[in-house]
């Protein structure tokens, strides 16, 4: 299922922010914006991919409202199979909604759930 423009935005633009951030922490942080396929591990294209001294060390998918569902967490078990940890970073109010799946999927073990919060004040 495609997302909506906004969601797409909102994707895209956490994606960056995480990029912005942790780019100093580590040696490379390849990203994957929308359908742009720039970076690949192990056959997939996952929205963040976080690499130390050439080992990859984490992958990180970030979900939108639209996109925290079961037919989401196919994906999520394809990635959590690759070899470095997956994480999941989501929006703070379907944190719930995202660890359900992810119990009802049996990939709890397997996954970290992190979220965020967008905040404008004008």
């Amino acid at each position: 299922m495609a997302r909506s423009t906004d969601e797409q935005f909102l994707h895209d633009w956490v994606i960056r922010k995480v990029y912005e951030k942790y780019s100093r922490q580590y040696s490379k942080v390849h990203i994957n914006p929308g359908e742009e396929k720039n970076y690949e591990y192990s056959g997939a294209y996952p929205d963040i991919i976080f690499e130390n001294y050439g080992q990859i060390v984490q992958v990180v998918e970030v979900e939108t409202k639209e996109t925290i569902n079961n037919e989401r967490a196919e994906k999520w078990k394809e990635l959590s199979e690759l070899g470095a940890k997956l994480h999941l970073l989501v929006p703070k109010e379907m944190q719930n909604a995202a660890r359900d799946i992810c119990w009802k999927s049996g990939l709890v073990a397997k996954i970290n759930i992190g979220s965020f919060d967008v905040n404008l004040n004008i």
